[in-house]
């Protein structure tokens, strides 16, 4: 019976079976919004699996799933739709605008709120216009002309350096005015004055979007670390459903931008020394125009040399990016790797190069308890060239050597010059230091090891109480060797024949740690009124490491390690710690989503300030009121229009250590015993600096939101400014000043944003934005309201009612049409042809912060094609440039010369030209004659893409194939004459951390911006 039994079901099996294998299917279809337009990137999950996949850029996906299964389609700021599998092998479907979807992802302090119900000014950037471009060797070069309010400059265009940013002005005189940086949650040191900035070790792809805090509402919930506004970097995350893969790969070269100004060729040089001797210019009278014979001319000129193409060269870039992302609905994961190499412009020098890899994990353990886990570790390595004002910067090198002065030295009859071993000699030209042969034998680079991550758990102990917790931590190992290698330019010129080859290796060693807690009290009364509390605590600790070796005398150039070497010349350590200890109350209430007030307060104790002030206390209050959800306004054509505004405080403790106590100095010894020498006086009373901000905005969407913008007017107020007050030269500070909190300054201004789509079709679109902000600064107060000169060469000045860093100079009048000499105000407004350094006075209106600035783009898409193309401006801010007056300095005639050089006076009458090289003594002095608008409008991204039709990929199994190509910095209009993109003048003359130092006053032959070109592609399996 039992045998009958089996022998009857095996066949019902079988078909049982057969006929559920034959329900499997491909089901297809298009993904659009309720515009009707295709939504790429949609995620569509067979429920209660991991199988799932995504739509294509024109809405597109294929899946297999059986008969009778449902398909969940989900996209952010998207209602989630559930459909049922049933006899069709096509499924469309309509997504419809969730707007709490769309709120949730306005991130603030601390978490994120609504954006319908957000009081505060937040500029997010997102990861569209991130990725416009990428590849970009650090991320906050990424955010220049993205967002009102937030200023930003490339410090120049040597690769993996950072830019200078700065939030809504100059909230500081002598304190750090860079922002904070918030990565998932973890707050990014920043320390200028030990050259410590992580940034440019981040991956730019891993990023899902920026949001800048701008206003008291959101920074004065990080007190004071908020005082320079809030920079929350959010990092992308897995999504439930089949893993995706991505891989994207581009190539490309870049060049240093062309200069808008021409330099001789070896025969006007040759001329110009002629024209300069036969005046009796006494500099001129030796060089080889004025005493060469036509045959001696005619061998020069042959050697005509471009010094730019004998010392630069086109650099490479390249990146590639795999991630890995996925997961079911208790567990998602996103795993990235990640590799950038710029070569940089200039030959044998490697450049920038760096690795990363990143992971990021949420696990939901139980119904009330969330776990999640960031962690990313980088290493780059930067070969760094002599970027200074001296002899060994490349840069300025091939401004000055003259072109007849060829790369390699040659013999009388033209051939080259060669080494014992056959190789050419590199020609040491008037300047007596090869540049080329400095750049292979005296090397410098760094590297940088940075670790990142965090551990949070979420707990909802019910539907009204919850609590986050998260500890956060930042290790970043910097090391920097510099060399001279034996028999190198430099060792020889300054180095010991007894002990060849120098050697110094610099290690500094940051570990910060911060662990918060946030417990929040949320519920609803009456169905309209909506509360909310949370409570903050807050610990953070810095421990800063450096040390300092250095040796000489190398058995061989190839064995760089101070190990070997005969002779160790220096050596230094020293530790650092600082502590940040903080407790916060933050409060929001709506009623009906139409009346919103927010309010914060937060205690700072920071172990950087002596026991009697080591506390500060910030605050905020904020207001919304979202007029578009009141009753009177349906079926109007606004979607959102709100007004908020907002008032409150912050702080600045961004200040060298220990200000507070008297400082020894233990350098020096005295009969062999370390000696104590008095360097530094405290001043016990010094607290925080405190800002107070106010913003009042309005944002608003019309026409279905095809118009959105917003406007702000804010206004901040720096107080209590930590400056240095001027001592007694006998009290025993090496600065003859101690550390005070003296001075007031004001910056006010209003940011407009504006996009909007021109036309919106089903297969075309085009949206046009951008952002300009109007800013003004005054100086309130300082000390005994006594002006301040400042600035690397004492160029800029501080007054009170005038602008911040005014520039301070002897004004030029132009030159006599009479006699051709250069003319000059003095303090009473005569004209005279005397100079003296006692005619400096302030320029009003002219400073090296802008008036205005700010971005804005265009875009295209059309069915898989889309172009883009991004632009940033400013203006109103002079520079001094101090390259145009290398270049056509009548002293510097023993160097090459800009073809300007060749309007100078001739002859009465002649005007709208330089001085007459007779006047050498005091036509070269530094004044108003070199000051100049620094006004620019620069493409700085244009982009070209094409994402390929599913139906064409399908076949060969990828979910997504795009190609795209890119150039940034394309052009540039400006009077300027040179890059009018300033930031870094000189690092050695003046850097960040400097005293007195200004980003963006002068232009020193610092590393050249560049444009570059690049091609790539991305593939999603």
């Amino acid at each position: 019976m039992k045998q009958k039994l089996t022998w009857m079901l095996t066949p019902l099996l079988v078909l049982f079976m057969t006929f559920s294998f034959a329900q499997e299917k491909t089901v297809t279809g298009v993904v659009t919004d309720q515009s009707g337009l295709p939504l790429p990137g949609v995620s569509v999950v067979v429920v209660g699996t991991t199988n799932g996949s995504q739509t294509d850029f024109d809405g597109n996906f294929a899946i297999n799933v059986n008969s009778g299964e449902k398909l969940r389609f989900s996209y952010l700021g998207q209602k989630t739709v559930t459909m049922s599998v049933g006899a069709s092998n096509t499924i469309n479907v309509q997504l419809e605008e969730d707007a709490e979807a769309l709120e949730e992802v306005v991130v603030v302090g601390y978490g994120s709120r609504s954006k319908e119900l957000s009081t505060s000014a937040v500029s997010t950037v997102s990861a569209e216009k991130i990725e416009a471009f990428v590849p970009s060797t650090s991320i906050d070069n990424i955010l220049q002309g993205q967002a009102a309010g937030v200023q930003v400059t490339a410090a120049n265009g040597r690769p993996g350096n950072t830019a200078f940013v700065q939030i809504r002005g100059v909230g500081s005189i002598n304190a750090q005015t860079t922002p904070l940086y918030v990565i998932d949650g973890v707050p990014i040191p920043i320390d200028t004055e030990r050259d410590f900035n992580p940034i440019s070790n981040l991956n730019p792809s891993d990023i899902e979007t920026f949001s800048i805090l701008k206003d008291a509402a959101t920074v004065s919930k990080y007190g004071s670390r908020g005082a320079n506004g809030v920079v929350l970097i959010t990092t992308k995350k897995g999504k439930a459903g089949e893993a995706q893969i991505k891989f994207s790969s581009s190539y490309g070269f870049g060049e240093k931008i062309p200069d808008n100004f021409d330099v001789m060729n070896a025969t006007q040089k040759l001329e110009l020394e002629r024209q300069y001797a036969s005046l009796g210019v006494p500099s001129a009278a030796t060089l080889p125009g004025a005493v060469s014979t036509p045959a001696e001319l005619a061998s020069l000129i042959a050697l005509d040399t471009d010094w730019q193409e004998a010392l630069l060269r086109n650099s490479v870039i390249q990146s590639n990016n795999l991630s890995i992302s996925g997961g079911d609905e208790k567990l998602t994961y996103f795993l990235s790797l990640g590799y950038d190499k710029n070569s940089g412009i200039i030959e044998n020098i490697d450049g920038f190069e760096r690795i990363s890899t990143r992971l990021n994990t949420n696990y939901q353990a139980k119904d009330w308890l969330n776990i999640g886990a960031n962690v990313s570790v980088s290493r780059s390595t930067t070969d760094l060239p002599r970027d200074r004002n001296n002899v060994q910067n490349p840069f300025r090198a091939m401004y000055s050597y003259n072109p007849y002065e060829p790369l390699f030295l040659t013999n009388d009859d033209g051939s080259l010059v060669t080494d014992s071993q056959g190789d050419n000699v590199y020609n040491p030209t008037r300047s007596g230091f090869s540049v080329a042969n400095a750049l292979i034998t005296e090397p410098e680079d760094t590297r940088n090891l940075l670790l990142i991550g965090n551990l949070s758990a979420g707990m909802t102990f019910s539907d009204k109480f919850s609590n986050n917790f998260s500890v956060g931590l930042i290790s970043n190992r910097y090391n920097r060797t510099s060399r001279s290698i034996s028999g190198g330019v430099l060792n020889s010129i300054v180095g010991s024949a007894a002990f060849p080859g120098t050697q110094t290796d610099e290690l500094n060693v940051d570990f910060e740690y911060n662990v918060n807690n946030v417990f929040t009290y949320a519920d609803t009364f009456n169905g309209v009124h909506n509360f909310s509390a949370s409570f903050l605590l807050e610990y953070n600790e810095n421990i800063a490491t450096e040390l300092l070796t250095a040796g000489r005398g190398f058995p061989s150039p190839d064995i760089p390690y101070l190990a070997v070497a005969a002779e160790p010349t220096d050596a230094f350590s020293t530790e650092s710690r600082r502590i940040l200890f903080s407790q916060g109350l933050f409060a929001d209430y709506d009623y009906d989503g139409k009346y919103i007030v927010s309010g914060s307060l937060r205690r700072d104790g920071s172990s950087r300030f002596g026991s009697d002030n080591k506390f500060g206390y910030f605050y905020s209050g904020s207001a919304a009121w979202n007029i578009a959800n009141e009753s009177f306004m349906e079926n109007s054509i606004f979607n959102t229009l709100k007004l908020r505004a907002s008032y409150g405080t912050s702080g600045n403790q961004n200040i060298d250590d220990f200000q507070y106590l008297n400082l020894l100095d233990f350098e020096n010894t005295y009969n062999g015993q370390t000696t104590a020498l008095p360097v530094g006086v405290g001043n016990p009373q010094i607290q925080w600096e405190s800002q107070a901000i106010f913003d009042i905005g309005v944002e608003f969407g019309l026409f279905n939101n095809r118009l959105n913008g917003v406007v702000d007017y804010f206004k901040k107020n720096s107080k209590d400014l930590l400056l240095d007050r001027p001592i007694s030269y006998t009290v025993g500070d090496e600065d003859n000043s101690i550390a005070s909190n003296i001075g007031e300054v004001q910056n006010s201004g209003i940011e407009i944003s504006l996009s909007g789509d021109v036309i919106r079709t089903q297969n075309f679109k085009w949206t046009l934005g951008g952002n300009i902000t109007f800013i003004d600064n005054e100086v309130v107060e300082l000390v005994d309201d006594e002006d301040i000169i400042t600035g690397t060469f004492g160029d800029n000045i501080l007054r009170v009612g005038e602008e911040i860093n005014s520039y301070y100079a002897v004004e030029y009048a132009g030159v006599n049409p009479a006699n051709g000499a250069p003319l000059y105000y003095d303090l009473d407004g005569n004209v005279t042809e005397e100079f003296s350094d006692s005619f400096q006075q302030i320029q009003e209106g002219k400073s090296p912060i802008a008036d205005f600035e700010g971005g804005f783009y265009t875009a295209f898409s059309y069915k898989g094609f889309g172009l883009r193309g991004d632009f940033v401006y400013k203006g109103g801010n002079y520079i001094y440039n101090f390259q145009r007056s290398s270049g056509i300095s009548i002293g510097n005639i023993a160097s090459n010369q800009r073809v300007e050089a060749f309007n100078y006076w001739k002859q009465p009458g002649d005007t709208d030209v330089l001085p007459s090289p007779l006047f050498e003594s005091t036509a070269d002095q530094t004044s108003t004659r070199f000051l100049e608008k620094g006004d620019y409008l620069r493409l700085r991204t244009l982009s070209l893409d094409y994402n390929m039709p599913r139906n064409l990929i399908d076949g060969i199994g990828l979910n997504s194939l795009r190609f795209f190509v890119s150039g940034q910095n394309l052009f540039t209009i400006t009077d300027f004459n040179g890059d009018p993109e300033v930031g870094l003048g000189s690092a050695e003359s003046g850097e960040p951390g400097d005293n007195g130092f200004v980003a963006g006053s002068f232009n020193l032959f610092s590393y050249p911006n560049t444009r570059s070109y690049t091609f790539g592609v991305e593939v999603g399996f």
